[in-house]
């Protein structure tokens, strides 16, 4: 797996007062694309037949462009979207001399978790007191 950036613990916990209103932002287009997802899926199982449409096909692409766009953004730093509704972000970061993730929900006021990268939310941690012989803490 290749990251784009390695966060220290540091770095990453100054960027959420930016994130935290894009997050915000995002969510509430999240939220406006959400009558067309079950429409989007229902035409999906369709396609084979032939002679679909969607209803609101331009306002959809519409809010998915624009979505696309604010993911683009954290795309660009490095920052992984794990989801959008609850404001759930990872920070690619090393610990103990592998890359595992720093874990923040919008809703926390700062990092205080991690997790490996392959184990997703059920396997978060706690982060403890910086280790000094770890400069990424």
């Amino acid at each position: 797996m290749e990251f784009r950036k390695i966060f220290t613990l540091n770095e990453a916990r100054s960027l959420l007062p930016e994130l935290r209103p894009r997050l915000a932002e995002m969510r509430e287009v999240w939220e406006e694309v959400r009558p067309y997802r079950e429409e989007a899926r229902r035409i999906a199982g369709r396609l084979d037949q032939g002679g679909v449409t969607m209803p609101g096909a331009g306002e959809y692409l519409r809010i998915s462009r624009k979505l696309a766009k604010q993911m683009s953004y954290f795309k660009k730093f490095g920052i992984e979207i794990k989801d959008i509704a609850t404001g759930l972000v990872d920070f690619p970061s090393i610990r103990d001399g592998r890359v595992v993730y720093l874990c923040w929900r919008m809703s926390e006021e700062t990092i205080t978790h991690w997790h490996e990268t392959d184990a997703g939310i059920d396997g978060r941690r706690p982060l403890e007191e910086p280790r000094p012989e770890d400069p990424y803490g």
